[in-house]
């Protein structure tokens, strides 16, 4: 009894103390996103002559035209010199951190946080028309990565860490706690339950917590209460979350199109930002509305008080420039574009619904819809979305035409190739995760701690008989070749070594019918590879050598298929253990 109550006293224990890790992640994470906002301000002040998110629009329009052209060409120069420093030379987003989570144990090397926001901070102070999301989101993950690797966390405890860095950053980004939560568990995180909710909550508190003393409680897009008129409107925003995966697609289309078109342009990488930061300078001249966040462009949106000719030409302009920014280079979010299409798309239908004199709920209520539906289709997240949404505006009495809009959105865009906007962005990496979490899981389990020493080891000079000889006396099934420098040159099972005399006769080579030094694995090999190899042979075994001298591979001992197939239960028992919270 009391060995019982000592092992529930160090289970308590234990996970308080990482309830205590999880308030800290959320605290540097609230930091770290409210250092991101002061930075990009900071950028804009040094581009503009002032800074302000809400008041962007103004101070555009109040800058002359050779400045609203100068300031994103000059950045976007900036930009492209910075990502030659990155990994990969390239700006990370929410994308990675799902590779990561997948297959990478939750690890993600800090610098690339770091780099992402410095190039989101230059990247939205010049009025890039991306959002702040993405970057937020990957410093929290990686500043918790970081962490976990520090104190030596299993990969679950990694996991937990990382859901709670993403849900602190979205909760401070948007001042959307709950909604930030549910996103860390949907799109990171990949499963619900208590042992990951907990911490999770707790981080998005916490920084929530931080955003307040420093930000407050403003709501993001705050207006009045809305309602919808008639029943019969459902039909209006099915209609209305088909369109926003439709342009969510056309999204992808174009901005795919504009990466051939940079490759083939022959111009550096470095430079293209520039040329797009131009490009998008001469739009957002008589459009200021499409450059950075657009808070301005959104909120008018939202409270119907813009008309059906602008609110059309920002939705296509918008469109363009955000392919134009994610194709160059620019670093920044999705969802900030999103929301802003959004409510454009939904304001255009309700415009257009209009002229069939039907009684029509206000504007407003289609723009907010608008937004969900974009939202959900972009992120791939469906339930998150509908909460940002309401955490945005607070406006709830628009329920059932949010989730109808939702439901539809989301529907329509798995009906492609990609799922959301950050999926499409790992299949153009060739990362797929739409193989399942299981498969995931088990790519990031490698066999180095599987590796024996069940073999014969002897030279390639040795023949068929003596080998099966040797194997017979020492009662091993399985012999590997090597030369007189150690070098692996091969390896036979007990099977295909008789198989080999029979055809050849007793004194022929052993090495003759053995498998190549291509069939073999190194110790960092994860598990689902290895048992793929062994079937496409048709094996039971796989030797493992290192290969720092790609010519001379050096032998390191074997797997066989039993241990992998019990690590693959192994693997999958544990997790489905840490789903449920089962001990």
């Amino acid at each position: 009894m009391s060995f019982q109550l000592a092992r529930v006293d160090a289970r308590l224990r234990n996970r308080l103390l990482f309830f205590l890790l999880a308030g800290l992640i959320g605290a540097v994470v609230g930091l770290s996103t409210l250092a991101l906002i002061k930075l990009m301000l900071l950028v804009q002040w040094i581009g503009y002559g002032a800074a302000s998110e809400v008041r962007y629009t103004q101070i555009i329009a109040a800058s002359p035209a050779w400045q609203v052209v100068l300031v994103p060409t000059v950045g976007g120069l900036f930009l492209g010199i910075l990502m030659q420093f990155l990994p990969g030379r390239r700006y990370h987003g929410i994308a990675d951190v799902m590779e990561a989570c997948a297959t990478n144990s939750a690890r993600m090397p800090v610098r690339s946080g770091v780099g992402a926001g410095i190039a989101a901070a230059v990247s939205l102070g010049v009025g890039a028309p991306l959002g702040r999301e993405g970057p937020a989101v990957h410093i929290g993950a990686s500043v918790s990565a970081w962490i976990a690797e520090k104190l030596g966390l299993d990969h679950k405890q990694s996991l937990a860490l990382l859901g709670c860095g993403a849900a602190a950053a979205v909760a401070v980004s948007f001042n959307t706690p709950i909604a930030g939560v549910i996103f860390a568990l949907e799109v990171i995180v990949g499963y619900f339950t208590l042992r990951v909710f907990a911490p999770i909550v707790i981080a998005a508190m916490i920084a929530m917590v931080v955003r307040s003393a420093f930000l407050g409680n403003q709501v993001m897009f705050p207006v009045l209460p809305h309602s919808i008129a008639s029943n019969w409107e459902l039909l209006l925003f099915m209609l209305l979350g088909i369109l926003g995966a439709l342009v969510a697609k056309l999204l992808l289309a174009i901005t795919g199109r504009f990466e051939l078109l940079w490759t083939h342009s022959g111009l550096p990488r470095w430079c293209q930002p520039a040329l797009a930061g131009a490009v998008i300078g001469i739009v957002a001249i008589p459009l200021p509305y499409i450059l950075g966040i657009g808070f301005e462009g959104t909120l008018l949106a939202l409270r119907g008080a813009l008309d059906t000719t602008l609110i059309a030409s920002l939705l296509i302009a918008k469109l363009i420039v955000v392919c134009l920014a994610l194709s160059s280079g620019f670093a920044g979010g999705i969802f900030g574009p999103a929301v802003f299409m959004g409510t454009m798309l939904g304001g255009l239908l309700w415009a257009v619904a209009s002229f069939t004199g039907m009684p029509l709920s206000e504007q407003g209520v289609y723009a907010t819809i608008g937004m969900a539906a974009m939202g959900s289709a972009l992120l791939g997240a469906p339930i998150s979305t509908v909460l940002i949404v309401f955490e945005l505006t607070r406006d709830y009495n628009i329920t059932l035409g949010v989730m109808t809009a939702v439901a539809f959105a989301s529907t329509v865009m798995q009906t492609g190739k990609h799922g959301s906007f950050f999926r499409w962005q790992l299949a153009r990496r060739n990362v797929n995760l739409s193989r399942g979490r299981d498969i995931n899981l088990l790519m990031t389990q490698r066999v180095e701690h599987l590796i024996k020493n069940a073999y014969l080891r002897v030279h390639s000079g040795i023949s068929a008989g003596q080998l099966e000889s040797q194997m017979g006396q020492a009662r091993e099934r399985l012999a590997v070749f090597v030369d007189d420098e150690g070098i692996f040159k091969g390896s036979v099972n007990l099977a295909l070594l008789i198989g080999h005399a029979i055809d050849n006769s007793l004194d022929s080579l052993a090495i003759d019918g053995a498998q190549g030094d291509d069939y073999a694995i190194t110790p960092m090999t994860n598990i689902v590879t290895a048992v793929q190899m062994m079937a496409e042979r048709q094996q039971e075994y796989l030797p493992v050598v290192t290969r720092e001298d790609p010519n001379k591979p050096r032998l390191v001992g074997v797997v066989t298929k039993s241990d992998l197939l019990a690590e693959h239960y192994d693997v999958l028992k544990r997790a489905r253990e840490d789903e449920f919270g089962i001990t």
